[in-house]
Formats: structure tokens, C-alpha cells, sequence
């Protein structure tokens, strides 16, 4: 019987990792001569712990296990057999330690002390679930913890990982550069770094028939040099612009996350901060497009400030006809109104 039911291990074996195995699949491997011999040899292979038995729906089915594991399995004591079967049942979700000595009616240092030899034997994993930080779950060695034990792909271990959300934000930033932005020469549209001194000009005619205010001479606000020979960004007119669900897919794809997986709501987090800092900005509820600072950004506090550039700042005081009340510089740069003269 062993022969055979050896033989039929190994017909199992072909079939893909994970094949759940109903008795008409065993049947049509024709190893066996009839039923009564299939479900001696089953019982044979069962008991050595090559099959997991099963039920889907009320109907008895099997899994196989590979051969070291079912060594190891046979080597344990009753007490460790039972908390294995119990965290094998538990799959991906793990359960806690209070559960299984509930589960098996054992004592706590019992349990405890099992726990740990099965660890040793690496049968089994012990993680430590997001949503309980305070407790252990035990799933078997082999698996994965589900995403509501160990959390979503920027956690690992209950912590952020903050490398990991650095690399994919560039990721995802460069992605959403190249659907939404394109590369123009640095002195494109460079007529707009006059639009501040037109501005300052302006202001300056407002307050005309205050003494000496016409002779001040206008003040020159600080731009950096636009180098002709450089290259700088500008939105697309137009573009087909990336959303959750398509970031989320090319994050997938890029095998960035190693063997995690990003859902729609883990891409709305990262997406999110990466708005919150700057980085993108939403077209829609669930658009996306680079944040192009603007030409002029690069003042100090004190230059982009109005007081910083304006033409008549040395006649500005907490009384006369210029103060900061009277100010139509301060009131527009603090979107305010300002006192009439």
C-alpha cells in the first residue's frame, strides 16, 4: 500500500502548488484500483501528513504538503501537533496565543512553551498585527500575514517604512512628471519676470502728489539669471492625466514593493501626502499633475516681501501719508484692503 500510495504523492505532485484535490481528481489518476483502495490510500497518506484534509462546501478534499514538513510533523509531540492544526487553520489571519490556549484547552506556559519549540522547528512565524500592536499572531512559516495583520505595503513590522515611501513617491512623481508636464528652453515665456517690476511701477503712479515719492528711485527686486541654455518643466495642455487606480497598477508593476502589493486606498495615502508636501497637485477628485513652482520663486523672505522691493520704503513710517495701514503693496501681498490715503 505504501508503493501505491507513494505513487499517488507523486501524481499530486505534478499538479501546480496549492491544487486543492477533490476525490474525482485522485480517482482520475487511476492509482488506485477502486474506491476502497483510493480511501485506504488516502488514509495512509493522510496519517503520514503527506495530505491535509479539507472539506469545501460539505465535500471532503486534500491538499498536499511537501515532504520535510510532513517529517517534521510527524515528529511532534500531541500538544505541538494540536497548536499547528489550530494555526494552520487560521491561514494568512494568525491567531493569537490567548486564542489558541482557548481553542486548546492547554495551560499558558504550555502553550507557551510549544509555541516556541514549533518556531524553532520553523514550522511556524510569530508577527506582530497592526491593529493589536500588543499582540502575537502565529500563522505557519510558509505564508504571508494578510494585509490587516501586518498591514499595508508602506508598514513593516507595525512601522512606517519611511525608505521604502521615499522611493515610491519619487517613483510616482517621476511617472506623473512624464504623463503631465514637458521639458521647455529656460527663457520660454521669460517676458513674465518683468510682470513684477510693470507691478511695482504702478503702485508707484497710485500714491503720484505725495512729496519726493515721484524723485524716489524705483527699487529693483532680485530675480535669479535665467540661463537660456537650460531647460525647465510646463504643464501639457490637455493630458490624459494618471489616477489612483493606474499609479496604483504601475507601482505594481514595478516590482519597487517586493512582493507586496499596492491597493487603490494604499496609492489615495501616498498620494495624499505626496499633495499635502507639495509634489502633486489634484485636477480632479482622483487626477493627478506635477506642482511647477513658479519662474520667480527663488527670494529670500525679506526681497519677496513688498516692503523688500518697494520704491518708497525710506518714507514709510507709523505716521504720514505712507505707513503699513495705508499700504496698497501690503494690503494686496496679504490679500487685504488697505486705509485710503
Amino acid at each position: 500500500m505504501g508503493s501505491r500510495a507513494d505513487m499517488l504523492y507523486e501524481e499530486c505532485a505534478k499538479r501546480p502548488e496549492g491544487t486543492t484535490f477533490f476525490q474525482r481528481d485522485l480517482t482520475s489518476m487511476q492509482i488506485a484500483r477502486d474506491l476502497n483502495e483510493l480511501l485506504n490510500l488516502v488514509a495512509d497518506l493522510s496519517n503520514r501528513h503527506l495530505l491535509k484534509p479539507l472539506q469545501f462546501e460539505g465535500e471532503p478534499c486534500w491538499k498536499l504538503r511537501p515532504k520535510d514538513i510532513a517529517d517534521k510533523l510527524r515528529r511532534l509531540v500531541p500538544d505541538e501537533r494540536l497548536l499547528y492544526q489550530h494555526i494552520d487553520n487560521a491561514h494568512t489571519e494568525g491567531v493569537w496565543s490567548k486564542a489558541l490556549r482557548a481553542k486548546t484547552n492547554l495551560a499558558q506556559p504550555t502553550v507557551t512553551k510549544y509555541l516556541k519549540s514549533l518556531e524553532s522547528k520553523d514550522l511556524i512565524q510569530a508577527v506582530m498585527s497592526v491593529k493589536t500592536p500588543n499582540r502575537k499572531m502565529y500563522l505557519l512559516k510558509h505564508l504571508k500575514p494578510s494585509e490587516d495583520v501586518a498591514g499595508g505595503p508602506w508598514q513593516n513590522e507595525g512601522d512606517f517604512d519611511s525608505a521604502l515611501i521615499e522611493v515610491a513617491a519619487k517613483v510616482v512623481a517621476n511617472k506623473v512628471q512624464d504623463e503631465t508636464c514637458e521639458r521647455v528652453a529656460g527663457s520660454w515665456n521669460s517676458g513674465a519676470s518683468g510682470h513684477r517690476q510693470a507691478a511695482i511701477a504702478r503702485k508707484k503712479a497710485q500714491v503720484k502728489g505725495v512729496p519726493d515719492i515721484e524723485d524716489a528711485l524705483p527699487v529693483q527686486p532680485y530675480y535669479p539669471p535665467i540661463d537660456s541654455g537650460a531647460s525647465r518643466l510646463k504643464h501639457k495642455r490637455n493630458p490624459p492625466y494618471p489616477t489612483t487606480i493606474i499609479l496604483a497598477r504601475y507601482l505594481n508593476e514595478s516590482g519597487l514593493l517586493r512582493g507586496k502589493t499596492v491597493r487603490d486606498s494604499d496609492m489615495e495615502l501616498l498620494l495624499d501626502m505626496m499633495v499635502m508636501d507639495g509634489t502633486l497637485e489634484n485636477v480632479s477628485a482622483s487626477t493627478y499633475r506635477t506642482v511647477i513652482p513658479p519662474i520667480n520663486q527663488k527670494y529670500n523672505g525679506f526681497v519677496d516681501a513688498p516692503c523688500g522691493v518697494c520704491p518708497v520704503f525710506d518714507l514709510c513710517s507709523d505716521e504720514g501719508p505712507i505707513t503699513g495701514r495705508t499700504c496698497a503693496y501690503f494690503a494686496e501681498w496679504l490679500e487685504t484692503t488697505s486705509e485710503e490715503l
